[in-house]
């Protein structure tokens, strides 16, 4: 992956079409085929501008981005490739290059912008490149190389991992994301933020492999993400043409609970929302009670997300989840908020939602007698919603207090 694999040819790590989507494009075999490594090559400041006009006269057109959007070219974004919501206006920028290259019937166009949004996505599967921090500094503490073995004396926490190749598996049919550019764009953040922390696996095992020289075992532990990040190239690239061709149809709800927020607070002890359903407390290791809401005065169940606000030890009894909204896609949100209506006796809590920062609904104070509150929240031009839980008790029932948000979903 370092290096062009063709001097004519510049598109991006990972970058495979599969046989079917060659044909729509109605490209050359040769061309899919070589995976170069395109951003790598032109975003390299060390390479003279002569040398990069001589490979491609155009590549500017592909790699250097506007200034709005905060970075000059793919690897001088100033957030880790480990905070993914960051990047939405990135990708948001090569979607709509790749719809109006495939519009106007610009393959290679189409193929250069789809090969850098597809090195984006290698460099977030990449586990040498979401370690705890950048420098690596809290990797070699917690993993030190291993005194007396002279194989490892070149051995570096970023370089040497990032070496080691893997062979990317058989893929699923790829999916539609969104409606616009800007819906396709926030999914794949929010898809690629979800491989940030699935790949985050392989990094110890994979250093371990190679501590012990066992460059095999490395391997198989690089193929996952490899194929991960090709099934996130390829679910963009199968977006961006539908879109190009207006082929989108009627698309579901999108189910919140189902993207990772960009920001929460939790209680240590009760840990971060529970998926469909609540864990009783004080903490053990008891199975999660399906998340059971009060209708008409009776018990139903409901996937969605469980919460307890915090106990009050470390700032207010509250807990909360923050997600980024694409801008003006989605018109509104819906969810049931109510108390657990088996675990909660004695307890009571308020549910509140908010749009960037500003309380919009509020539930009052809710115990686990009454029915779940339906909420249909518009939300407008807002970039941010906040589901927010605080205790109504004054502390006396911090055990008792579990909050559910039953089918949270965003609506078209």
């Amino acid at each position: 992956m370092n290096g062009l694999s063709h001097p004519k040819i510049m598109i991006g790590a990972y970058l495979s079409l599969p046989e079917e989507m060659r044909r729509t494009l109605n490209l050359p075999l040769e061309l899919v085929g070589n995976v170069g490594n395109y951003p790598d090559y032109f975003d390299d400041p060390t390479r003279p501008v002569e040398q990069k006009r001589a490979i491609d006269p155009d590549w500017e057109t592909y790699t250097v981005y506007p200034e709005e959007l905060e970075a000059p070219m793919l690897h001088f974004f100033p957030a880790p490739p480990s905070e993914q919501w960051k990047r939405i206006g990135i990708y948001t920028y090569l979607l709509k290059r790749m719809t109006v290259s495939f519009r106007e019937k610009k393959y290679s166009d189409f193929i250069k912008f789809s090969g850098c949004l597809s090195h984006a996505m290698g460099d977030a599967t990449q586990p040498a490149h979401i370690g705890p921090d950048s420098s690596n500094v809290f990797l070699s503490q917690m993993l030190p190389v291993p005194p007396g073995r002279p194989h490892l004396k070149a051995f570096h926490y970023h370089t040497s991992v990032e070496a080691v190749n893997g062979e990317c598996g058989p893929l699923p049919p790829p999916r539609l994301l969104g409606a616009s550019e800007a819906e396709v764009a926030w999914k794949t953040a929010s898809d690629a933020q979800n491989a940030v922390v699935y790949c985050r696996r392989f990094i110890i095992p994979t250093i371990q492999a190679l501590f012990d020289n066992d460059l095999k075992k490395a391997e198989s532990f690089a193929a996952e993400p490899v194929t991960i990040a090709a099934e996130l190239t390829a679910n963009a690239i199968y977006s961006a043409i539908r879109i190009a061709r207006c082929e989108i149809g009627e698309l579901p709800p999108v189910d919140l609970r189902r993207l990772l927020p960009v920001e929460e607070f939790h209680d240590l002890v009760y840990g971060a929302a529970v998926l469909d359903g609540n864990r009783n407390v004080p903490p053990n290791n008891v199975p999660v009670t399906p998340g059971l809401l009060r209708v008409n005065g009776r018990p139903e169940t409901f996937p969605g997300l469980g919460m307890l606000p915090h106990s009050g030890m470390n700032g207010e009894r509250s807990c909360y989840m923050t997600w980024v909204l694409p801008r003006q896609v989605f018109k509104r949100f819906t969810a049931l908020a109510g108390m657990h209506a088996t675990l909660a006796v004695g307890g009571a809590a308020e549910f509140q939602v908010l749009l960037d920062g500003e309380t919009v609904w509020s539930s009052g104070r809710m115990t686990m007698e009454m029915d779940a509150a339906a909420i249909s929240v518009e939300l407008g031009s807002a970039s941010t919603i906040t589901l927010k839980v605080l205790d109504a008790n004054n502390g006396s029932s911090f055990w008792r207090n579990h909050a559910y948000w039953g089918k949270p979903q965003l609506l078209r």
